[in-house]
């Protein structure tokens, strides 16, 4: 038989996969006389298989959870006019697509949260005199994870970029984070420089995009509206056996 695949079985118990390729020998007149049997070791090929079909169920539930977090994004958003709309949604589907593409560079094993954020942040950290400041090691982050980060990083730098401390010329912003467990990190976020704030007297869209994020992650968010500006302090689940390094926080931030 030929074009089949089977498993044989080693004198040590271990089995692999192969491929036969058996020919008969014949003698003068055409008889079977014998055969010469060649079994070829596919073992890495199969187990390139399964990681694409591995892969390929991977990509479809992250393509499922990411409709999710657009539905739910539609529902949670207003606006007073349709380009208004328009304007939203097209920046909370964009932060979602910088996490999708840094997902996708490291085949959905995960996304690194100092990019991510830099990613989101990208206008405001370049120049003589940054408006922002990140200051944490290269920290790896589930899928699912990184895809909530990067709606919460992205109402965050809007906030801050229409009402916060990027909308005036002395305003600054600061993230941080650290491990606090072996699988929980603490995120702050901390402006300075622009107008004074105070607490909303009911919460906003965006602040209701940030809470939906962080409660899909079963974990928590808290918002404090200081004069010198808005703090948010968030806990994020951290994949385990994920390095960090432990010189998080930086004073000139």
């Amino acid at each position: 038989m030929r074009g089949a695949e089977a498993i044989a079985e080693r004198p040590d118990g271990s089995r692999v996969w192969f491929a036969p390729y058996p020919t008969p020998l014949r003698d003068e007149a055409g008889a079977v006389i014998g055969a010469v049997n060649m079994l070829v070791d596919i073992t890495h090929r199969k187990q390139a298989e399964e990681r694409q079909a591995l892969l390929s169920s991977e990509v479809n539930h992250r393509a499922n959870n990411i409709l999710a977090v657009v539905q739910a994004a539609l529902r949670l958003t207003q606006a007073p006019t349709v380009e208004a709309f328009r304007r939203v949604m097209e920046g909370r589907i964009g932060a979602l697509a910088h996490a999708h593409n840094l997902l996708a560079q490291s085949r959905w094993t995960g996304a690194d949260l100092k990019r991510l954020i830099g990613e989101e942040l990208r206008p405001y950290l370049g120049g003589d005199q940054p408006r922002a400041r990140v200051n944490g090691a290269a920290t790896p982050l589930r899928p699912a994870t990184a895809q909530c980060v990067a709606m919460i990083f992205h109402e965050l730098a809007t906030n801050a970029a229409k009402h916060g401390a990027l909308s005036s010329p002395d305003g600054r912003v600061c993230i941080e984070w650290r491990a606090v467990t072996p699988d929980q990190l603490e995120l702050a976020w901390t402006e300075s420089g622009g107008p004074y704030t105070e607490a909303p007297t009911r919460a906003g869209v965006g602040t209701k995009v940030i809470r939906a994020a962080v409660s899909q992650l079963a974990r928590e968010v808290k918002f404090a509206w200081n004069a010198t500006g808005l703090a948010c302090e968030i806990r994020l689940p951290l994949p385990s056996g994920a390095q960090t390094r432990p010189e998080f926080f930086v004073a000139d931030c």
